[in-house]
């Protein structure tokens, strides 16, 4: 025999409907809860090299880049007015996040940015002669339905080169958040060689809104605004390990990155994310006493102005980078040189044929070392004099990108670093201030710190070299930073 289900009764039927549709209502709010309770987790990728590093190490990318940045000079020039960023340069970023600009969305790399405000990637209005536009991913409004234009003109000057263009409106796709009518800029001109190099097509800003070009809201205000997070903070944990991506959060906190308890400081300024900082010495030697600090995403170092940090150095052990350039030329050309002057061979010749002018430091340290060999030997000095006044010409020779490195068998007698935040000391070790970068089967160590004379200074930049070993919690809604140890 068949069996048919006993269906309620109407009255029944109808309470039966009522209490589903609630039971759903429920299970819809409660998915909604879990999404705004639950934390945006993004990956933060690692860049190989930094624009500087890949400068250094490819030699056709950086002529490219010193052609092109020849090139823009005039155009460069023209943007000189424009609003000036000058807390870094990009020649030093090292993390990126990929995000989405448009319906459907255009998928960019961008440096998501505590030093400045403003979104911007490449625009598909560059000119043919834009080469940074040409090496990058540009976006295409015509290809969304989101689109609505603006036109705002758009400028803004950083520490290695500038960029302009113009304001847009669009959805910007983060992780799983979409932030509707979000104003960002179209870049159509991005002279400067740190764009020739970059491998990210532009910036997130994430600093606050009163150092935003044009007054567009950075793209988290409008996260808040729309609701789109439970919490108005977000957090960044940098893995420093070779190959190893990092994560940023929006939201909230990831507990699986970081141990014990936050130490806050409160903000002094909400233009970057600006706090005091204690102090910053090492061992009895102190290079700052409540000094003006921000944590700046966008760097992979800490920079501080340039007389304390070039004490920071001497300390450690870290020679400019020029200086031991040139004490490789005199331990490996001094006598090559010294015969090539005798020979009557002017300085140009003598470097080229050295194969030290393909690089600009290389060259302008070794006609140094030429014309000390010629002063010497008009005063008819001993060869041991003349290399020993090569060797001071070399300490004497200025630090014109303010990198540093250090001799990499010598980190484990290094000192310690000690920066105090609201009373609590946080300790950079050796190998956590010292940046190894390897090439061409070579490993180099750079001191992770670097001087910067900032116009609205003196101000200290913690960057990777500090937010790498110390996870940081931006929050927004207490307006204070934390620190925590990373795990």
């Amino acid at each position: 025999p068949f069996f048919f289900p006993s269906y309620p009764e109407p009255t029944s039927w109808r309470s039966f409907r009522a209490q589903t549709k609630k039971m759903l209502f429920s299970l819809v709010l409660a998915l909604c809860a879990l999404k705004s309770e639950g934390i945006v987790k993004l990956k933060l990728n690692k860049l190989p090299q930094t624009a500087r590093q890949a400068l250094k190490t490819d030699q056709k990318l950086r002529t490219l880049a010193s052609d092109y940045d020849e090139f823009s000079s005039r155009s460069r020039a023209s943007l000189q007015g424009a609003h000036p960023v000058s807390v870094h340069n990009f020649m030093d970023a090292q993390y990126f996040i990929e995000i989405g600009i448009g319906n459907p969305a255009q998928t960019f790399k961008v440096v998501p940015d505590t030093g400045s405000s403003n979104l911007w990637v490449p625009s598909s209005h560059c000119p043919i002669w834009e080469l940074p536009c040409d090496l990058h991913k540009k976006y295409d409004a015509s290809k969304s339905s989101d689109y609505i234009k603006n036109g705002t003109v758009f400028s803004i000057q950083y520490g290695s080169g500038a960029c302009s263009g113009f304001i847009s409106q669009d959805t910007v796709t983060v992780g799983d958040i979409k932030v509707s009518e979000q104003l960002f800029a179209e870049v159509t001109k991005e002279p400067g060689v740190a764009f020739v190099a970059a491998k990210f097509d532009g910036i997130m800003g994430l600093a606050f809104d009163t150092i935003a070009v044009t007054g567009a809201p950075p793209v988290f205000y409008n996260m808040v605004d729309q609701n789109q997070l439970d919490e108005p903070s977000f957090a960044f944990y940098l893995n420093r390990k070779v190959g190893g991506d990092g994560e940023l959060v929006f939201g909230g906190v990831d507990p699986d990155h970081y141990t014990g308890d936050f130490t806050y400081v409160p903000l002094t300024n909400k233009t970057y994310w600006e706090f005091q900082m204690d102090s910053l010495s090492i061992g009895s030697d102190s290079y700052c006493s409540d000094c003006r600090a921000i944590a700046d995403s966008g760097t992979s170092l800490l920079a501080g102005p340039t007389a304390e940090i070039k004490k920071i150095n001497d300390k450690i052990g870290a020679v400019g980078v020029i200086e031991a350039q040139c004490d490789q030329l005199v331990e490996k050309f001094a006598d090559k040189i010294i015969d090539m002057v005798l020979a009557k061979v002017d300085a140009e010749k003598i470097c080229t044929t050295l194969g030290q002018c393909n690089n600009p430091l290389t060259c302008y340290a070794c006609e140094g070392l030429v014309n000390i060999a010629k002063n010497e030997l008009d005063k008819q000095s001993s060869r041991d004099t003349i290399k020993t006044e090569m060797e001071k010409i070399c300490k004497a020779l200025p630090a014109s990108t303010g990198e540093a490195t250090v001799d990499c068998n010598k980190l484990d007698s290094m000192p310690n670093v000690d920066i105090v935040l609201a009373g609590k000391t946080f300790t950079l070790t050796p190998k956590d201030y010292v940046l190894q970068v390897s090439a061409a089967g070579e490993t180099e160590c750079i001191s992770g710190f670097m001087g910067i004379d900032v116009p609205a200074g003196p101000l200290w930049i913690l960057g990777d070299v500090f937010m790498g070993p110390y996870y940081t919690k931006f929050d927004f809604g207490n307006e204070q930073v934390g620190f925590a140890k990373a795990a």
